[in-house]
C-alpha cells in the first residue's frame, strides 16, 4: 500500500527507514536468543525467575539510546532524502518497546514455548499492518507508516505482560531469583548480530544513495520483498530454539542441521519466485511502477538464501555463547565489491551476494566444536574401561599392521565388517591389530561387537558423537603398527581390499596408500544415484582446484600411511567431520610427504547414509576453511620440528624426485 500511494521516489526513502528498523531487529534478536536459551535451562530445572527488575532496566536503557540518537535524525533525514527529521526520530523511539518485547518474550518462550508467543506477536502484526493502512488511506505516508510500527511494537509488548500476569505466574515469579541476562554471551550475541544488522541493510541504503531515484525505488522494492522471507528464519529458530539451547552437542547439532535445511528450502522458494515471476509479482504486490529482470531477482533471492541461512546459524552462536565476525566481515567486504562491479542495480545485488556468501562461511561452527565444548568431559572412552593415554605414535612400532575401524550407527553391518577384517589380516601372515572407535553411537551398535574374543581386537569408543575424523584420530593416536589404516564400517567398501593397499604400499616403501573409486563411480552413475553421483564429481573438482591434489579420489573411506607421516602430520590435524580425508592428505603434501599411491577398489552402494543435504553443505564449507587454513605457508624448523618424534627417522627418498632429494642434503648438512 505504501508502495502504490507514495510513489517510488517517496517509497525509496521509506525502504531505507523500513530496512533500518528490520536490522535494528535483528540486534535485539541477539539479546531476546540470550535471554530465551537462560530462561530454557532455569526451566529444564524446575526453577523460576522474575523478568520485571530487568523488563524496567532494559526499557530505561532503551529510551536513554533513543534520547541520544535522536540528533543524528537531522542529518540521517538529509542523507536518506526523508522530508523532516519525525520518522526518524520515530525509528529511534522504536527501541522503547522493542527493548520491552526482547524481555517479555524471552520469558513466554522460554517458560511456554511456542504458543505462549504466538498470539501476542500476531496480534501486534496485524495491529501494525491495519493501523498503516489506515494513515495511508488518511494521507499519513512515511510518519504514518513509522508510527504503525511503534504501535505494532507497542501492542506485542502490552500483550505479552498480560499474558504473564494473567497466567497467574508473576505473583511466584517475584519470590524467585530475578532474570539475569549473562553479559558475556550479551556481548558476543550484541556484536555477532550488529554484523549481520550491518549485512542486512547496506545494500539498500546504498541504492538509495547512488542510484537515480526511480530505480532506488524499484531495487528497494525487490530487496524488501526477498527480505520479507527473514521471517521464516524467526519462524525456524522459534521452533528449533528450545533444541539450540539444549546442553547436549547432539541435540543442539541436531536442532542446527535442520534449521539450515530449513532455511536452505525457504531460501530456494524465494529465489524461484523471485526469478521466474519477479516481473508479475513485484508489479502486483507493490504496483506497475515497480519490475525487476529476472537476473536481479535471481541475484536478491540468493542474498535472501544467504541471510537466512546466516540468521540461523547466528542464533546458534548466541544460544551457545559465543560470538563470529561473519556479519561484520561481509558487511566490510561489501563495499570492496561494489567497486569492482557495475553501480547497477544487479552489480550491488551481485556485490551483496558475495559478501552474503562470505558471512556464512565464516559463521559456519567450526569442525567438532560442540564436542570439544559442551561435552569435552565425556569424549573420554567411558564403556571399554581404557584410559586416555598419550598417543603411540611416538614410540617405535610393535607390530606390522594397524587398522582403525570407525563407526557412527552404521547398524547389523559392524559386526560382519569387523569379522571380515580380522579374517583377511589373519590369513595374510602379518602381525596386525584392529581399533574399534564407537563414536558416540545410539543403535546399540557396541553392543553387537562386546562377544568378539579375538586377540587383535582392541574396542575403545565414547558417549558424544565427535564426527568420523575425531574417531580416526582417536584410533590412529592408539596404534603400535609400522603401517597404519582405516577402513569404513558400514560394508561398503569390502575388508578384502586392504591386502592390496598394504602390498602397494609396502612393495613401493611409499608414504600412503588410497582407495579410489572413481573408475567404478563413473561406470555405475545410474545405479548408485545421479544426485550422489553429481555431488562426488563436483567435490572433486572442487578439491582438484583449491590443493591440486596429485589424486583422484579424496574420500575413499579405505586408506594407509607410514607410521612416521603420522607421527608428524597428526598434532596439526584439527577437521573432526568427514574433511578429515581430505586434511590429511593436503598435509601429507604440504610437508613433502608426496609418495602416495592410488590402489582402485570396488564398492558396494549402499541405500543407508548418514550423510545429507546439510552434511554436503557443512562439508563444502569445511573444505573452504580448511584452504584458508592451509594457505598460511609453515614456518621451516620450530613447530614441525619439535612435534616430529623424537626416534623416529624421516622416510628415505629417491633421486627421482629432485626435490625430496635436495631436502635430505640440507636436512643432512643441518
Amino acid at each position: 500500500m505504501a508502495s502504490r500511494s507514495l510513489g517510488a521516489v517517496q517509497y525509496s526513502g521509506l525502504a531505507a527507514l523500513l530496512a533500518i528498523v528490520a536490522a535494528m531487529g535483528v540486534a535485539l534478536a541477539a539479546v531476546q536468543t540470550v535471554l530465551a536459551a537462560a530462561v530454557v535451562r532455569h526451566t529444564e530445572h524446575a526453577e523460576s525467575v522474575d523478568p520485571l527488575p530487568l523488563l524496567r532496566r532494559a526499557v530505561a536503557l532503551a529510551a536513554l539510546v533513543a534520547v541520544l540518537l535522536a540528533p543524528t535524525a537531522w542529518p540521517l533525514a538529509r542523507a536518506l532524502h526523508v522530508d523532516g527529521p519525525l520518522p526518524v526520530l520515530l525509528v529511534d523511539f522504536f527501541l522503547v518497546p522493542s527493548a520491552a518485547c526482547v524481555v517479555l518474550w524471552a520469558q513466554a518462550y522460554g517458560v511456554r514455548g511456542l504458543p505462549g508467543v504466538a498470539v501476542p506477536v500476531a496480534v501486534g502484526g496485524l495491529v501494525r499492518l491495519a493501523a498503516g493502512a489506515l494513515t495511508l488511506w488518511n494521507g499519513g505516508g512515511i510518519c504514518g507508516v513509522m508510527a504503525a510500527t511503534v504501535l505494532g511494537e507497542s501492542v506485542t509488548a502490552v500483550l505479552l505482560l498480560a499474558r504473564l500476569r494473567r497466567t497467574g505466574r508473576a505473583p511466584r515469579l517475584r519470590t524467585g531469583a530475578g532474570l539475569r541476562l549473562p553479559l558475556r554471551a550479551a556481548a558476543a550475541g550484541m556484536a555477532t548480530f550488529a554484523g549481520l544488522w550491518a549485512l542486512t541493510g547496506i545494500d539498500v541504503v546504498c541504492a538509495r544513495m547512488w542510484l537515480p531515484a526511480d530505480q532506488a525505488g524499484g531495487y528497494c522494492a525487490a530487496a524488501l520483498l526477498a527480505k520479507a522471507t527473514l521471517f521464516a528464519a524467526n519462524l525456524i529458530v522459534l521452533f528449533f530454539l528450545g533444541k539450540m539451547a539444549s546442553g547436549d552437542s547432539k541435540t543442539a547439532g541436531g536442532a542446527l542441521g535442520s534449521s539450515l535445511a530449513a532455511s536452505a528450502l525457504a531460501g530456494m522458494a524465494a529465489t524461484g519466485l523471485l526469478t521466474l515471476g519477479g516481473r508479475t509479482v513485484v508489479p502486483m504486490v507493490f504496483g506497475p511502477a515497480y519490475r525487476i529482470e529476472p537476473l536481479l531477482g535471481l541475484l536478491l533471492g540468493i542474498c535472501a538464501s544467504l541471510l537466512l541461512a546466516l540468521t540461523v546459524l547466528l542464533h546458534y552462536h548466541a544460544t551457545n555463547g559465543t560470538s563470529v565476525s561473519g556479519g561484520w566481515v561481509g558487511a566490510l567486504t561489501f563495499p570492496f565489491l561494489v567497486v569492482l562491479l557495475p553501480w547497477t542495480a544487479p552489480g550491488i545485488a551481485a556485490a551483496h551476494a558475495v559478501a552474503a556468501a562470505i558471512a556464512v562461511l565464516c559463521a559456519l561452527p567450526r569442525s567438532g566444536t560442540a564436542s570439544r565444548g559442551k561435552a569435552g568431559a565425556e569424549a573420554a572412552p567411558a564403556w571399554t574401561g581404557e584410559q586416555s593415554v598419550p598417543h603411540q605414535l611416538v614410540r617405535a612400532a610393535e607390530l606390522e599392521v594397524s587398522v582403525v575401524i570407525p563407526y557412527y550407527n552404521p547398524g547389523p553391518s559392524v559386526r560382519q565388517q569387523v569379522t571380515d577384517v580380522l579374517r583377511v589380516l589373519d590369513g595374510y601372515g602379518v602381525s596386525y591389530e584392529v581399533v574399534t572407535v564407537a563414536d558416540g553411537c545410539t543403535d546399540g551398535s557396541e553392543g553387537l561387537l562386546a562377544d568378539l574374543a579375538h586377540p587383535c581386537l582392541r574396542q575403545i569408543g565414547y558417549r558424544v558423537n565427535a564426527g568420523k575424523g575425531a574417531a580416526v584420530r582417536t584410533g590412529f593416536e592408539r596404534c603400535r603398527g609400522r603401517w597404519i589404516g582405516f577402513i569404513d564400517a558400514d560394508g561398503d567398501l569390502s575388508a578384502d581390499l586392504l591386502p592390496a593397499l598394504l602390498d602397494a604400499v609396502r612393495r613401493q616403501d611409499a608414504d600412503a596408500a588410497i582407495g579410489t573409486k572413481w573408475q567404478q563411480l563413473n561406470t555405475l552413475s545410474p545405479r548408485y544415484g545421479i544426485g550422489r553421483w553429481l555431488c562426488s564429481h563436483i567435490y572433486r573438482r572442487l578439491t582438484r582446484l583449491l590443493f591440486r591434489l596429485p589424486v583422484t579420489d579424496t574420500q575413499t573411506g579405505v586408506k594407509v600411511f607410514r607410521r612416521e607421516a603420522l607421527a608428524e602430520l597428526l598434532p596439526h590435524c584439527q577437521e573432526d567431520r568427514f574433511v578429515f580425508d581430505l586434511e590429511i592428505l593436503a598435509l601429507l603434501h604440504r610437508h613433502h610427504y608426496r609418495r602416495i599411491t592410488e590402489v582402485p577398489v570396488r564398492f558396494r552402494p549402499r541405500s543407508r547414509s548418514t550423510v545429507c543435504t546439510a552434511t554436503v553443505l557443512v562439508m563444502v564449507a569445511d573444505t573452504m576453511r580448511l584452504r584458508l587454513r592451509l594457505h598460511r605457508p609453515s614456518r621451516p624448523g620450530g613447530v614441525i620440528g619439535a612435534l616430529r618424534a623424537p626416534g623416529i627417522p624421516r622416510p628415505q627418498t629417491t633421486l627421482a624426485d629432485p626435490q625430496s632429494a635436495l631436502r635430505s642434503v640440507s636436512d643432512a648438512l643441518s
